[in-house]
């Protein structure tokens, strides 16, 4: 398996986490100033990919390790960060603090979907974090890079309660999670990510348009990469996220419902011209289930 340091200048560096075994999965971003920072941690269980990179980057130490969300393909390994750069803060939004400082509810409830073993195969073990590693961020907190450089911090919900995205001034670069959708190289389209309990697409697009008035100069999508074509992504985001959820209103509850939406979603992509390769990747890594149910959620509580 091939996996890549990208150097993206301003001290900046892209990541290739090699999440479940494979290139072009997860990208955390090290920004290698006078107080380190890493952008996304990952999971446990592919974690090693991460730190024989930042020892070939000759990291020693990291101020703050901080993650858009708790998700566990963002977060799962931030204990161990923790126990690995013992001088670290992990930096979470409020809302998944009290996740990272005891993880056992997170574990149990990412195990009723994926099982016992799916847990173990996919993501690896959780550590908890002391109270005092953790370092609160919400909308407006700034995590320092040194030389008067910040990341700042907009909240950002609708994928998640508990998601944030970075800023960074300099570079002009936007570091995103899932807030915009995941992103793959070389067919660089943006799909939605709309899993339950907390998915709602009206804060989603009022994010988007939150971020676009920042005017940055590149999105750094989790999954997976730099994108320098930050306005047109945005914008695609919001379109296809509409009609995502339009198409879901419209589908009969039945046991043929989630094999219709992928179908409808991957024609889409055909019509559109993507080759059959970029589509099998974007297939290959949506959990169909979760997208239908997310927004099946979301309709039903605005029925309520």
């Amino acid at each position: 398996m091939q996996l890549t340091t990208t150097d993206l200048g301003d001290g900046l560096y892209q990541i290739d986490a090699g999440m479940q075994g494979q290139p072009e999965r997860l990208a955390c971003y090290l920004f290698d100033g006078p107080e380190r920072v890493l952008v996304e941690c990952g999971p446990s269980v592919t974690m090693h990919h991460l730190l024989d990179a930042l020892d070939d980057l000759g990291v020693d130490d990291i101020a703050s390790i901080v993650v858009t969300h708790i998700h566990l393909d963002h977060a799962g390994a931030a204990g161990h960060m923790a126990q690995r750069f013992p001088g670290a803060k992990i930096g979470v939004h409020s809302a998944g603090a009290r996740h990272l400082a005891d993880p056992t509810r997170l574990w149990e409830s990412a195990t009723r979907i994926y099982g016992e073993d799916g847990m173990r195969a996919l993501w690896g073990p959780m550590e908890p974090i002391a109270e005092d590693r953790l370092l609160i961020l919400d909308d407006g907190s700034r995590v320092p890079l040194g030389s008067g450089r910040f990341l700042d911090v907009l909240y950002t919900p609708g994928h998640a309660k508990h998601h944030i995205v970075f800023y960074d001034e300099t570079s002009g670069g936007c570091f995103v999670g899932d807030s915009v959708g995941i992103a793959f190289p070389h067919g660089h389209f943006t799909q939605p990510v709309t899993p339950p309990p907390d998915f709602d697409p009206g804060l989603v697009v009022e994010q988007l348009r939150r971020m676009a008035s920042l005017e940055p100069s590149f999105l750094g999508f989790a999954h997976f990469g730099r994108d320098p074509d930050a306005t047109s992504r945005l914008a695609e985001a919001e379109e296809r996220l509409g009609s995502w959820v339009s198409k879901v209103e419209g589908l009969a509850r039945n046991e043929s419902a989630i094999g219709s939406f992928r179908g409808w979603v991957l024609d889409g992509y055909r019509d559109q011209g993507y080759s059959e390769s970029v589509i099998a990747t974007y297939d290959a890594n949506t959990f169909w289930p979760m997208q239908v149910a997310g927004i099946r959620r979301w309709l039903d509580r605005r029925q309520s």
